[in-house]
């Protein structure tokens, strides 16, 4: 527990110390205005729609093929 306070005083430290330095040239990089992902790629809102279901639905099948699932333990103790 100690590190991981120590990890937040850390990082909270080298964000406030480099902040005037590296954000505004972020800012630089990552302004596009109001933009959404379609608009980026140049797609179809309803083919990227599309390709965002297929991709959730093969990332869920490979979840359960895997078998990656949450354990319930409720189940465990019922046999």
């Amino acid at each position: 527990m100690i590190p991981g306070i120590l990890g937040f005083i850390v990082g909270a430290v080298l964000y406030g110390l480099t902040y005037q330095q590296v954000f505004p040239q972020i800012q630089k990089i990552a302004q596009v205005g109001a933009v959404v992902m379609p608009d980026l790629w140049s797609l179809s809102p309803y083919l990227f729609i599309i390709l965002f279901a297929l991709i959730t639905v093969l990332l869920f099948y490979a979840i359960d093929r895997a078998g990656l699932q949450r354990k319930d333990k409720m189940a465990d103790d019922k046999k």
